[in-house]
């Protein structure tokens, strides 16, 4: 299969394709991997010298596809031994048949989101409706999804005198990665982040509507933060939260977030608390 950029276009755009698909490099450079619901279905290879892709299987249809193209298919090449009997690798400079490729890819999708709980899938099914869409501070749609997060904010903590102090580290300006969602053109939800340090980002503004809270549109957006976060070299998300604010902490700690000292401006704010997690 041709190494060039129609083909690796191809590829990348089949794997996004598939309802709740995002790219994310976990990994470094390479490979892009390709995620479902924060679980990788593909990791993908363009360099020339290591022109491969890594795909999700079921064991015994890894076995039949291994015996069909001996010379093209191993067990999965970025896998641990144990895990290898899931995943295969296609060595796409012996392997020219596209069409198969794509049929791989969707068998690989499939086995993933096949083991999700009743729950998740219809989390995903929901999610699969929406369009999220990169931009940045200066976003008309964000600026209105933050007026909206403020006015919620001033309800549930007691007004906007009490919350004052915090405006200052929240101002659009400062922030340039904005993910914004929307449902049919109509903008439903946002999650953002900025440099805190070399190494950290910092999670801001997150606002999912009411109508779509409860979906899995939140530790989906902050999924593909993180994501996003990680191809641009950092290596921790940091975030603030307020002691008032029991169901986001609730959502952090099961992404895998642990409460850490309250960090910079936030050191001497009794009702914050500040949270981590590697990513």
């Amino acid at each position: 299969m041709k190494n060039n950029t129609n083909v690796i276009q191809a590829i990348e755009e089949y794997c996004l394709k598939h309802p709740g698909a995002y790219e994310t490099r976990p990994f470094g450079e390479y490979p892009i991997c390709y995620k479902v619901m924060g679980k990788i279905f593909a990791q993908f290879n363009p360099e020339e010298g290591f022109y491969r892709i890594t795909l999700k299987c079921e064991p015994d249809k890894a076995s039949l596809y291994r015996q069909l193209y001996p010379d093209s298919i191993v067990r999965g090449y970025h896998c641990p031994p144990v895990q290898q009997l899931y995943w295969n690798t296609v060595n796409l400079d012996t392997f020219s048949d596209l069409e198969m490729l794509f049929q791989m890819i969707d068998e690989a999708y499939f086995a993933v989101i096949h083991k999700f709980s009743k729950k998740a899938k219809a989390q995903l099914g929901n999610l699969s409706e929406l369009e999220f869409r990169d931009t940045d501070g200066e976003d008309r749609d964000f600026e209105m999804l933050c007026i909206k997060l403020d006015c919620a904010l001033d309800e549930l903590v007691g007004g906007r005198i009490q919350r004052s102090q915090y405006e200052q580290y929240n101002k659009r300006d400062s922030i340039h990665d904005v993910i914004v969602v929307y449902e049919e053109g109509e903008p439903v939800a946002c999650g953002s982040f900025k440099m805190y340090d070399e190494d950290h980002a910092e999670l801001k503004r997150i606002y999912v509507e009411s109508s779509h809270r409860n979906t899995g549109l939140g530790a989906e957006l902050v999924r593909r933060l993180e994501a996003k976060a990680k191809i641009k070299g950092y290596r921790w998300c940091i975030l603030e939260t307020g002691k008032m604010l029991e169901a986001a902490c609730h959502m952090y700690k099961k992404l895998g977030y642990k409460i850490m000292p309250n960090y910079g401006q936030y050191a001497d704010m009794p009702d914050s608390i500040c949270m981590e997690r590697k990513i």
